[in-house]
């Protein structure tokens, strides 16, 4: 039961994490000269980084199979944002680059796990 209580509150974390700097970033784009052809790549470092610190978060606390949970952590992030923004949007299109990221952002969530496993 503590388990999924890190879990859920890793992925807590990563979204608060995320909606934070994302709205950094949408206020530095507004006011700034920042081009905004950069917005897919910063999306995809916010969303990456984000879920690493899920999986960071949790597998400190839970301290075992860092890799796994962690991972758990990344799919789970990446599953609930592939939902909103199919909620969201009115023409979701489901392509190769959202594999691409989902599979980043599970592989971030794992490497976060094992950081966060050994973090003393």
């Amino acid at each position: 039961m503590t388990k999924t209580i890190h879990i859920l509150k890793g992925l807590g974390y990563a979204y608060i994490l995320t909606l934070i700097v994302l709205l950094i970033y949408n206020l530095l784009l507004t006011y700034t000269n920042i081009s905004t052809e950069s917005i897919s790549i910063v999306t995809s470092f916010i969303t990456t980084i984000s879920a690493a610190f899920g999986g960071f978060y949790s597998c400190k606390h839970i301290q075992e199979k860092g890799l796994i949970y962690g991972f758990i952590v990344g799919i789970t992030y990446i599953l609930l944002l592939v939902i909103m923004f199919y909620l969201a949007k009115e023409n979701y299109i489901f392509d190769i680059t959202v594999i691409y990221k989902a599979l980043l952002v599970s592989v971030a969530g794992g490497i976060g796990g094992v950081l966060g496993v050994n973090f003393k």
